[in-house]
């Protein structure tokens, strides 16, 4: 007699209940519904409060695969778990947040059944992170004006608009920013590749191509080519911020006069004279000073075959 198929595997699913307006919860009973039809070995394990996504990934329970459900910040906290205990574990991402770079430009699917043929397919890739001070990030690392909106737009905002709420309040905070000068980062900035200060409007240090819903934001990064691609935005003018925005749909921003764009390995950035709060896929991760370098193939990702 043949071996017999192994009919099924063991999985472990991290979510975020309140994600999407718990729209995570819909997700997750269609993709528990799908998955016991073919016998799988499952352990939900819902977040509550910071650090559980990160602590549920570090425990490491013979899983053959981990999902992690909800929007970068639960996503995050599955990625430092992983990374952080060197586990080999294949992460799967099902998106239910309000913004989700890092799975679409992975172009994952969202459809729970869409999704589970892409698990059943498993291909795995193996891919970069960065490494913030002592804190994992999966897609980006921001200072500036990006943290300021990240955490002025409401909930009830991000649910009903998703990523329009994330536009408007940037462009408002564009214009006030334009009339307040000191608002702007003196910034020392040290790597390979670049060494310097500069006075920055905001600075993005990426993974991947999109950041907060612009999909070519960092139009040469690749998530698996080694490098964190770096974008300096220095004070712009009103006029400028109305060449820039457009330009940022295309990649073209990358050449105007106001922008710096580094690819590098490693890079540190220090502010003598503010407190910079640092943004990490969303979340707040400590301050400047602060140093970034990209951790190769350091996370095996489950994607579309």
């Amino acid at each position: 007699m043949g071996k017999e198929e192994k009919k099924f595997r063991k999985v472990k699913i991290i979510a975020n209940p309140l994600s999407g307006r718990e729209q995570a919860l819909d997700k997750i009973v269609e993709l528990v519904r799908l998955m016991s039809k073919d016998e799988w070995d499952i352990n939900l394990l819902f977040t509550h409060k910071r650090g559980d996504g990160s602590r549920f990934a570090k425990n490491y329970n013979g899983e053959d695969l981990i999902i992690a459900c909800g929007g970068d910040g639960t996503l995050n906290e599955v990625v430092n778990g992983l990374v952080k205990s060197k586990s080999e574990v294949p992460l799967a991402i099902l998106q239910a947040g309000t913004v989700n770079d890092f799975a679409n430009y992975f172009k994952l699917p969202e459809d729970p059944e869409k999704f589970y043929k892409m698990l059943k397919n498993f291909k795995t890739k193996k891919v970069d992170v960065g490494l913030a001070g002592d804190r994992i990030f999966a897609n980006v690392a921001a200072g500036g004006i990006l943290t300021e909106v990240a955490y002025s737009v409401q909930d009830d905002q991000k649910a009903v608009l998703g990523r329009m709420a994330y536009y408007l309040e940037g462009l408002k905070k564009m214009f006030q920013l334009n009339f307040e000068k000191d608002k702007f980062l003196k910034i020392n900035i040290n790597c390979k590749e670049y060494k310097g200060t500069e006075n920055l409007f905001c600075f993005l240090i990426a993974n991947t191509t999109s950041v907060g819903g612009f999909k070519k934001i960092a139009p040469e990064a690749k998530v698996n080519d080694g490098y964190l691609d770096v974008i300096l935005i220095k004070e712009p003018t009103a006029f400028d911020i109305l060449e820039i925005a457009p330009a940022i749909l295309t990649g073209d921003h990358v050449g105007h006069d106001k922008i710096i764009y580094i690819k590098t390995k490693e890079i540190e950035f220090s502010c003598d004279d503010k407190d910079v709060v640092i943004d990490l896929d969303g979340e707040k991760s400590g301050s400047l000073p602060m140093n970034f370098k990209i951790l190769e193939k350091a996370l095996n990702l489950i994607v579309q075959a």
